[in-house]
């Protein structure tokens, strides 16, 4: 369930989110006052891999929470929760979102089925502290649409991996209709060496547990990816019920792709997919 929590939220985070957007029927810069304060529960089901670099998949179930207070936003993207720091103001053209960010991964914390990975031991909790900035900039293409630069750094402070991700990312979205959101995002990660050896590497231990062979990464560049989003609204309101889809993948790079773990027992390519409804009051 751990790990099904932490692919399954960010879907329905961001489908829930932008579902919202389209409810609205109005475009991001028409100049309007800024709407008030939403709450946005979501539940869906999807598939993934069972841990980072595996190629078994299962069907997993999640929900998701996000919402505006006083002009600001709050969401889980993952087991992340993100509060923006900066007031909505849908009047300005450049958008920018500047914020801490609060979470933990439970990557490979519990069962796995492979027996050489489960040989490796489980690996602990990591509590997970860092910022998010992103700018954006509205009515490229249309009246509706937004191109945003964006970056995530989180560092770990419970001493699992005692390291840290930067993750920028490009993403752009737009309004096809007044009830459809289209959403494309591409993807990067870049970790510590202690991230990655932490995760990816094998030590003369686990070699001999497991039967693979050491491996001592360094850090980098981890991942590339890409991810496609649609929602529809289904009350053509602002508040409402909403259904989403999203799929996503990301190849993962370098000494992390080189790794036993991926090589001889698991993929570099990881596939999520999820579909789901969500409610906005």
């Amino acid at each position: 369930m751990k790990r099904a929590l932490y692919y399954l939220l960010p879907a329905c985070v961001i489908s829930v989110a932008t579902a919202a957007h389209a409810q609205t029927g109005r475009p991001a810069s028409s100049g309007a006052p800024a709407q008030g304060d939403t709450v946005t529960v979501g539940l869906g089901i999807g598939v993934t891999t069972s841990y980072d670099g595996a190629r078994d998949y299962r069907i997993i179930p999640g929900g998701a929470l996000l919402g505006t207070v006083s002009g600001h936003d709050f969401r889980l993207n993952g087991l992340q929760l993100f509060v923006d720091a900066i007031p909505n103001n849908p009047r300005r053209m450049i958008d920018f979102e500047l914020g801490p960010v609060a979470g933990v991964n439970f990557n490979r914390t519990g069962d796995v089925n492979d027996s050489r990975i489960k040989a490796l031991g489980e690996l602990e909790t990591a509590v997970e502290l860092g910022v998010r900035g992103s700018v954006g900039m509205r009515g490229l293409l249309n009246r509706t649409d937004k191109l945003s630069l964006a970056v995530t750094g989180v560092w770990d402070i419970a001493g699992a991996h005692r390291s840290h991700v930067i993750s920028p990312a490009v993403e752009y979205s737009t309004l096809a209709g007044r009830r459809t959101f289209l959403r494309l995002a591409f993807t990067t990660e870049f970790v510590g060496e202690r991230w990655a050896d932490y995760n990816f590497g094998i030590d003369g231990a686990g070699a001999t547990a497991s039967g693979l062979a050491t491996h001592d990464p360094d850090g980098g560049l981890a991942s590339i990816g890409a991810s496609v989003l649609a929602t529809h609204s289904l009350s053509g309101k602002r508040t409402g019920w909403a259904l989403f889809g999203v799929a996503s993948y990301k190849r993962l790079q370098g000494d992390i792709a080189a790794s036993p773990i991926v090589q001889d027992t698991g993929s570099p390519n990881q596939v999520f997919a999820s579909v789901g409804v969500g409610y906005t009051f």
